[in-house]
C-alpha cells in the first residue's frame, strides 16, 4: 500500500506590530509561514505552495490567511518573499532521479555484459527469450560447435519476465532433449531486437 498525501511545516515565524483585532493587544500576534508538500511514505515530494496563519498570544485567537485583515497580509507577502522553501522538500524528485539513473546505467551495464556474453556462448549458458507471442521461456546452450550454437528451448513458457525465475527452478528436466541450432550472428540480433533479454552464466 502507497501512503501519500499533504503534510505542512513553518518555515518562519516573527511578531507583528499591529493590534489583534480581536482583543486590541499590541505586538501580540505572531505570523507564520506555512509550507505545503506533498510526501509519499512521510517523504517530501515536492513542494505545493505557501500559506500564512497568525496566531494572538493574548487571546489565542488564530486566523487564517483568507480571514486575515489587510495589514496582515501585507505583511505576510513580504515575509513570504523571505522565507524559502527547504531544499529537502524536493527529495522525492531527487530520489526519482537517482533511482532512474542508477537504473539506467545498471541496464548499459548488463546490456554489455549480454553482448559479451552473447558473442561467445558456452555450454551450460541460459538465454532468457521473449517470445512472438509476448511470453518468457529459456533456452540452454547445449553445445557449441565454430558458429553454430545448439540449444534446448524449455517446455514451459511464463507471462511475466519475473518467472523465469520459476522456470530455471525447475532444473535440466525442464528442458527438451531435441537442440535447436542458432547461428552466433542470429543471437546477436535476437538480442538487439529485445528477443533475449538475459543471458545467464555460471
Amino acid at each position: 500500500m502507497i501512503v501519500y498525501g499533504q503534510k505542512a511545516k513553518v518555515l518562519a515565524t516573527e511578531t507583528l506590530t499591529d493590534k489583534c483585532p480581536n482583543c486590541g493587544a499590541v505586538a501580540s500576534v505572531q505570523l507564520s509561514v506555512v509550507q505545503k508538500y506533498a510526501h509519499v511514505f512521510w517523504i517530501p515530494f515536492f513542494p505545493l505552495g505557501k500559506t500564512g496563519i497568525t496566531q494572538c498570544s493574548n487571546c489565542k485567537q488564530v486566523l487564517k490567511l483568507k480571514d486575515m485583515p489587510q495589514p496582515f497580509k501585507d505583511a505576510y507577502d513580504v515575509f513570504k518573499a523571505q522565507a524559502k522553501t527547504p531544499v529537502y522538500m524536493y527529495s522525492g524528485i531527487g530520489l526519482v532521479v537517482l533511482l532512474f539513473a542508477w537504473a539506467t546505467y545498471h541496464g548499459q551495464q548488463n546490456a554489455k555484459q549480454y553482448a559479451l556474453l552473447i558473442t561467445a556462448p558456452q555450454k551450460g549458458d541460459i538465454f532468457e527469450i521473449k517470445t512472438k507471442e509476448n511470453q518468457y521461456t529459456l533456452y540452454k546452450v547445449d553445445e557449441v560447435v565454430g558458429d553454430t550454437v545448439f540449444v534446448r528451448p524449455n517446455n514451459y513458457e511464463t507471462s511475466e519476465e519475473s518467472g523465469l525465475s520459476d522456470l530455471k527452478a525447475k532444473g535440466d528436466t525442464s528442458f527438451a532433449e531435441e537442440t535447436l541450432p542458432l547461428l552466433k550472428p542470429a543471437l546477436k540480433t535476437m538480442l538487439d531486437k529485445g528477443d533475449i533479454v538475459g543471458v545467464e552464466r555460471k
